[in-house]
This record gives C-alpha cells, structure tokens and sequence, in this order.
C-alpha cells in the first residue's frame, strides 16, 4: 500500500520540480512569411459562423458514474454538425483551451469539453492521483469521453440551443498532453495494467478521427513505448520544437512516438519550429508567463481544421492541404505536416 501510494504522488513531485526549471531550448526561426499568405491557407482564419458556448453544464450522477461538469460550444446555425469530444491536459482544465476549440467551433463543429479527475490545480490532481492511481486516472477520463458519447442523444435533447446541432454519425475526438492519449485510447492506442500485463484501449468505432495535441511518449508504467502499436483510427498529431519537459520529455521528438508507432495511414504529424507545450500561455496554463506563441497557435489551427475537415466533411481543399506540401512551402518550414 506504501509503495502504490507513493509512486503516483512522486512523479506529482517531479513533475512540480521539473515545472520549476524551464529547459534549454535550440535556436528556432520566426515565421517569415507574409501575413496575407498565412491569411490565404486553409481555415487560417475565423470561419463563417458565430460561436455560441454554455459555459457550465453540470451532467448528474447516474448509477456509478460520476457528475460531470461540461462546457458546450456550438455554431449559432441550423445544424447538424459534427461533434468533437475535448480532454484536457493534466491539472488543467476544460476553460484553458477556447483559443482553440472556438476556431473549430467557427468552421462548423459542436465541441462538447468536461473537467476530468485530475484538472483544475496541483492540489486536486495530487489528491486525485493518490486516491486512484496513474491507471485510475486513466481509465477515468476513459470514462467520461465514453459516457459522453453514450449520453449525446440526452444531451442533444436536453441542452437549450443543442437540440439537432449534432451529427452523431461524425465524431471525433481530441485532446492535449495526458488528453490528446486519453482521445488516442478510443482510436486504439492502450494504456498496460503493471498488475496484470495486460494493455487497456477503449477502441470506438463511433470515433472517426483523432486530433492529440502534443501527445506524451512513454510516461509513468502505464504508458509505453507499445502503447501506440495498435492505433489505427485516422490521427493527427501536433508539436514543437521547444515541447520539452527534463522529467518526462526531455525531447520534443518524444511526442512524435505516437506518430512513428501508430498502424500506417492515415497519420499526420505537424511540427512547428519553437513551439513549446503551452504555446506559450495560450493553451493549458494561460497564467503562465511567458509570451504567447500566436504564429504557432495559427499553424495548429490550420493542420487541425484541415485533418478535421477532411475526414468528417469530405471537403476537397482540406484535402488538398493534408496531401500536398503547401503548409510547409508557404511558412518556410516554420511548420512542416509529415504523413505516413
């Protein structure tokens, strides 16, 4: 019992040290490219519809599953859309991301975000942490993306202003950092029980496509390098070349694994030069102090909306965009978009 304990609350530890230490970053280029031809890339910029949001929906306990707190994004426009699932990052929360979400939910997407057991601050997650475990934890926000998915027809019912915004047969899910594998999980990628051996995926074939935003590599004893060997459902992946971390990924190339170890097809993976795991403040910890990376928060924007768009609306120019080199030419390789 020490040990089981002790191991989850150690890594919180080392995390909170390694949070204290910035790393040594290598050099990285600015983006040199003229604003107009940034502007003329695929979903550069806002799209054509305004974005309606409830800020805090609160889904009740139900037999053994938990209340969930929800934010909900919608276009305000006759639906229905296609729906994409939102997981936080680790100690984060389901509000530090609208930079992102309200631009997808701008080109045509319902994004429906809840709080996970280990958001919202140190303390929390810490006690979260030592109450349930790594694997706990993970099999939780699990939990919460399936219960999602199970209670849309509830949902779309009960929600003012959702009712026939939500196209259930176009589904996808994403997700940053601790996130961005809790959304892989449902394309495949698994989490291994150190207990019985055995790796744990929650594979949903109601999951079309998969955006993981700076995904972990090997992390803990639960995520391993053969975490990723069975994810097959269409995925995007983004980083940077300043996503490092001394604890957990010294390497921004850590968050490629997911990328390299996936089932080939239909894998897309955006590097953007100095971008780090936060783009600065813009995204998981907005309070941080350090300069927001606006120029990388757009190239995520376009890769992300581009994959979205290709494999959930058939759209030709997003296709055109996944397929071609465009992305990489027009920015100088500021942000390059490999496949495989």
């Amino acid at each position: 019992m020490i040990n089981r304990v002790a191991i989850p609350l150690l890594a919180a530890l080392m995390l909170l040290s390694a949070c204290a230490k910035e790393p040594e970053l290598p050099p990285a280029e600015p983006l040199q490219a003229e604003p107009a031809e940034i502007a003329a890339l695929y979903a550069a910029q806002v799209g054509p519809y305004a974005v309606s949001a409830i800020e805090n929906f609160e889904l009740p306990e139900a037999g053994d599953q938990r209340a969930l707190s929800l934010s909900i994004y919608y276009p305000d426009a006759s639906g229905p859309f296609p729906l994409i699932l939102f997981s936080h990052g680790n100690w984060s929360d389901r509000h530090s991301y609208d930079r992102l979400i309200e631009h997808w939910v701008s080109h045509g997407y319902v994004v429906i975000a809840p709080d996970h057991l280990d958001c919202c601050g140190m303390a929390r997650g810490i006690i979260n942490s030592l109450r349930y475990g790594n694997l706990g934890l993970i099999q939780a926000r699990v939990d919460d993306l399936n219960r999602l998915l199970n209670d849309l027809p509830q949902l779309a019912e009960t929600v003012s202003g959702l009712k026939g915004k939500i196209d259930r047969q176009r589904i996808a899910l994403a997700g940053h950092s601790f996130g961005a594998f809790s959304a892989q999980q449902f394309g495949g990628a698994a989490a291994l029980d150190p207990d019985s051996g055995q790796y744990q995926d929650a594979l949903d074939t109601r999951v079309s496509a998969i955006v993981a935003l700076s995904p972990p590599g090997p992390m803990f004893d639960e995520i391993t390098a053969d975490s990723w060997s069975g994810l097959a459902t269409p995925t995007l992946i983004t980083t940077g070349t300043w996503d490092s971390q001394p604890t957990f990924w010294p390497d921004w190339r850590d968050h490629l694994m997911s990328f390299e170890g996936a089932v080939p097809g239909d894998k897309y993976a955006l590097v953007v030069e100095g971008a780090d795991h936060y783009l600065g403040n813009l995204i998981c910890r907005t309070d941080r102090e350090q300069p927001p990376q606006d120029d990388a928060l757009t190239m995520v924007h376009i890769a992300t909306t581009a994959f979205l768009d290709n494999y959930l609306k058939n759209n030709p120019d997003a296709h055109d965009l996944l397929y071609s080199d465009s992305l990489t030419e027009t920015t100088g390789e500021f942000a390059r978009l490999k496949r495989r």
